[in-house]
């Protein structure tokens, strides 16, 4: 009698063991490889690229940064061309008729040889204000350049997250020293910046 009752809490045992396991190889059905859904963080921004397909069949998205950088996102109120600085206008300008002036403005290969030249700060500040985000546009100096060359007024128009971001400052501070030809005329120069 006592074999009996131990053989049936035995085989009651058994059975619930049995049940279970094949109950959860019959729900999870773990031969097949799905992989796990990943949601995104809830501050997430939009995907770097589109998906590429493995050889196991899963998706990556190939990213440009690290796996764990995280790329802002650039609100439209970020996108839209902002200008910082006063309007720039050419002083006034005594003109002596008597005189053998031959001060004139830079001429556009003057300006563009010295915006080759000393471009490199200025989209170096491009870099560093767009603190990792993903942005196209332009951004745009207005310059002032006095007769002996020198930059004496800037104004910066750029979207406004780069302006968030210490643009301004920065580019204003790479457009003073740029140095241009001395001309003796005072000249408006403007420079734009393409954002790709």
């Amino acid at each position: 009698m006592v074999h009996r009752g131990v053989r049936f809490w035995l085989g009651l045992a058994t059975g619930i063991v049995l049940g279970a396991a094949l109950g959860w190889v019959v729900t999870a059905r773990p031969w097949r490889r799905e992989p796990a859904p990943i949601a995104a963080p809830a501050d997430a921004g939009p995907e770097t690229g589109m998906p590429k397909r493995t050889r196991s069949g899963t998706r990556r998205v190939k990213r440009d940064r690290g796996d764990d950088a995280h790329v802002p996102v650039v609100p439209a109120s970020g996108r839209a061309m902002t200008w910082r600085g006063a309007a720039i206008s050419l002083p006034a300008r005594d003109i002596d008729l008597g005189s053998d002036d031959r001060s004139r403005p830079l001429e556009s290969d003057e300006i563009n040889g010295v915006i080759e030249r000393s471009s490199e700060p200025v989209l170096a500040c491009i870099r560093e204000a767009l603190a990792g985000a993903e942005l196209h546009g332009e951004a745009r100096l207005q310059l002032l350049v006095s007769g002996d060359g020198n930059v004496t007024q800037v104004r910066v128009g750029a979207p406004g997250w780069l302006l968030d971001h210490g643009f301004a400052g920065c580019a204003t501070a790479a457009a003073r020293r740029m140095r241009f030809p001395a001309t003796g005329a005072p000249t408006i120069v403007d420079a734009p910046y393409h954002i790709d």
